[in-house]
């Protein structure tokens, strides 16, 4: 987890944000400057941005974009990631230290930003307005990586539980198939014994008692056989019907969740 905030830097190279991406922040997020702890726990002022996304989201959201990314950074104290010697046009012009760190809590994260011209030469956010722009807007790109993010791990496990409910609703399907299968075999035994069922009549003499009570004992078992398949088969095709709603409510909150997406 150390290397998380650390390719915070590196989404500077890879989102390449531009000025239609940065106009507003995508949940109204406002980067601001304050005056806080820096790196060496010396105050400094710096950017900062609050979100409405955990300080882990972020971080993950962050790692999961940019791990490809080959910027390597160093932690330092106060919970800053130091990136030195760095040169990305989108903060600076040239050579520069940047710090960044990530905290907060589940409810919100709030990231920092730092420039230095090198060692302790922080850039002024008041006196350096086009860097304040610059990282304004870089800030407010990091809110749509997070989006991004939570929107694509949302969608993913909507996704798997669509996928869950059609494999519940398949092995149903066939637990159905193998009842119906079983019940016509029942039926096609009692229509057998139907047919070859001995015929009482009453001025035989020569009645077979132990045949006919062979036959009935039969029957009864089949018929209870039958009424056991028949009655396990109505609740299985309750929940056949259950789940396929479940699947038809699952798949209207997928196709209304990516309609959604700002």
């Amino acid at each position: 987890m150390k290397k998380l905030v650390l390719l915070c830097v590196s989404l500077l190279a890879t989102v390449g944000l531009s000025a239609k991406e940065t106009e507003s922040s995508i949940s109204g997020a406002t980067p601001e400057i304050k005056t806080a702890l820096g790196d060496n726990k010396d105050l400094v002022n710096l950017y900062t941005i609050a979100l409405p996304y955990s300080a882990e989201n972020i971080k993950i959201a962050l790692h999961d974009r940019l791990k490809t990314e080959g910027i390597k950074g160093k932690k330092t104290k106060n919970n800053f990631y130091a990136f030195k010697g760095v040169k990305y046009t989108h903060l600076w012009d040239n050579t520069c230290d940047i710090y960044v760190s990530i905290t907060g809590n589940k409810e919100a994260g709030n990231v920092n930003l730092i420039i230095s011209q090198g060692y302790d030469n922080y850039v002024d956010p008041y006196k350096d307005t086009i860097t304040t722009e610059k990282a304004y807007k870089w800030l407010m790109g990091v809110d749509r990586v997070v989006y991004e993010y939570m929107h694509e791990q949302y969608l993913a496990t909507h996704l798997l539980e669509q996928k869950n409910i059609e494999k519940e609703l398949s092995k149903l399907e066939k637990q159905k198939a193998k009842l119906e299968a079983k019940l016509d075999k029942v039926e096609d035994k009692q229509h057998k014994l139907e047919a070859t069922k001995t015929v009482v009549n009453e001025n035989d003499l020569n009645v077979d008692s132990k045949q006919i009570a062979k036959e009935q004992k039969e029957a009864l078992k089949l018929q209870k056989e039958y009424n056991s398949l028949k009655s396990e088969l109505e609740t299985l095709k309750v929940k056949i019907h259950d789940t396929k709603g479940d699947l038809m409510m699952k798949k209207k909150i997928i196709t209304d969740f990516k309609e959604s997406k700002k």
